[in-house]
Formats: structure tokens, C-alpha cells, sequence
């Protein structure tokens, strides 16, 4: 499936998409991008709202070069149709990233002696800040999936993987999509590791299927699976989470008993 967009379109709508990210670090410097404590309720709200409004923004003039280049928007959803199989692959495919990405993390959260995984706490925040869980569910299973893998899986990676090879596409599109991250990258940097493999393996979905909404459905099952684990953070610790983890990815195949070998 040949990609309709050459690497210069590609470049410079995710340039586009991740100039916000960039212009943060240039203007603020690290201290920006540390995360609103949780007894700032307002501002976490304040921040996540004009955050959604930024992102569409930001997306909508990333796929201007797209538009502008003559190019059919349709082809960025594959050669493949979405049919009741291809649904439920994407469905399978979140839950298989969920178990790999959690397990990866939560073993080098243990090393680094980290308390909580960072995604989870950015969503705590979140809800500890009087955002309805609606609105937070909405923001982390709809709007993020779908904005992020036409452009990280949609465009890049099919770019990367088409003009140059398959392993530049993987490894470059979601060393990208790591590192737009920034709140996570420079808080915890544990997390680049659940974070590529999110990347990679959603990229991986995509190719193998031929069809983006697998790695959007993908994403979205991996988004709420984070949500769900978040409410009952409270009432687990990092051990028995991780144990608990360990235990699934056994039953699936994915991972030996004993870690990851």
C-alpha cells in the first residue's frame, strides 16, 4: 500500500503537529513541561481543556500540507476495508500493547523505584482536578487515538516505511510519537519504553493489516485500559499490579512466567 504522501509532506505536517511541544521547550525549558501538582485542580483542568482545543488546532493545519498537496484523504485509511474483522483485530490488538506496554513499564518503574506509572498519574491529576470522567475518557479514547495515528501511523510511519524501508518507518515514526510526549519524556523517562512500544506495535498493526482504523481502535482500547487501571489505582500497589500483569501476559503466551527473558 504505497503511501500517497512523500517524506517532505510527511515532515512538515508533523512538524506542524509538534510545534506547540517544541515551542514549550524553547520558550520554558525543561521547568515547563514538570507536571501541575495535584492541588492545583483548576489549572490541571484549565491545562487538559485549552490543551484539546490546541491539539485540534494544531491538527487541523498538520493536514493542511496533506490537503494543499492534491493528495485523496481517504488513502491514509489503508487499501483494506473496515469490516467486522478488522474491528475486532483492532480491538484484540489494543488489549495484546496494553499487556506489553504495562508489563515493560511497570518492570522498570520497579528497578527505578518509581510509586505509580506516570500515565496514570497525569490522569489522577486529572480527575483530582474535577475533571468529569466523561470528558477525561473522551479526551484519552477518542480524541488522542484518532489525532495521533493519522498523523504518527497515517502519515509518517507510511511515509518512512514507503520511500525509505519498513524498520526506518517502525523505529523512526515511533521514536517521534515518544518523544511528543514531553510532560512524560521529562518527568519519568522510565516511560519511553511502554511509550515506543505503543508506537511500534501500533505501526506494526497498521502494516500487517493495512488498514489505520486497526491502530486507531488499537490505541483507543489502550487509552481505556489506562483509564480503567487508574480508578483502581487507589486500591492496588505497583507490586500486585505488576504481578497482576505478569499473570495475563502468561495466559496470552506473551511473555514467560518468570519476566521477560
Amino acid at each position: 500500500m504505497p503511501s500517497p504522501y512523500g517524506l517532505w509532506i510527511a515532515t512538515f505536517s508533523v512538524l506542524i503537529f509538534i510545534a506547540p511541544n517544541l515551542l514549550v521547550l524553547v520558550v520554558g525549558g525543561l521547568d515547563a513541561v514538570e507536571p501541575v501538582p495535584a492541588d492545583a485542580p483548576r489549572m490541571i483542568v484549565l491545562n487538559l481543556v485549552v490543551g484539546l482545543v490546541l491539539q485540534m488546532i494544531v491538527f487541523g493545519l498538520a493536514l493542511l500540507p496533506v490537503l494543499a498537496a492534491g493528495r485523496p484523504f481517504s488513502r491514509l485509511w489503508g487499501p483494506t476495508r473496515t469490516t467486522g474483522a478488522m474491528v475486532a483485530i483492532g480491538l484484540a490488538t489494543g488489549v495484546v500493547v496494553a499487556i506489553i506496554a504495562f508489563t515493560l513499564n511497570a518492570i522498570v518503574a520497579l528497578l527505578a523505584g518509581v510509586q505509580d506509572p506516570v500515565e496514570q498519574q497525569l490522569l489522577q491529576d486529572a480527575l483530582a482536578g474535577g475533571l468529569p470522567l466523561l470528558l477525561v475518557a473522551v479526551l484519552a479514547v477518542v480524541v488522542a487515538p484518532l489525532v495521533e495515528e493519522i498523523i504518527f501511523r497515517g502519515v509518517l510511519f507510511r511515509a518512512l516505511a514507503d520511500r525509505i524501508n519498513l524498520a526506518v518507518g517502525l523505529v523512526l515514526s515511533s521514536a517521534i510519537f515518544t518523544l511528543i510526549h514531553v510532560e512524560i519524556v521529562f518527568s519519568q523517562p522510565f516511560a519511553l519504553v511502554g511509550l515506543f512500544t505503543v508506537g511500534f506495535l501500533l505501526a506494526l498493526a497498521y502494516q500487517l493489516t493495512g488498514n489505520l482504523m486497526v491502530a486507531i481502535l488499537g490505541h483507543a482500547v489502550f487509552n481505556a485500559i489506562s483509564l480503567g487501571l487508574t480508578l483502581l489505582i487507589d486500591r492496588l500497589d505497583l507490586e500486585e499490579l505488576l504481578d497482576l500483569e505478569l499473570e495475563a501476559a502468561s495466559l496470552v503466551g506473551w511473555l514467560p512466567p518468570v519476566g521477560l527473558g
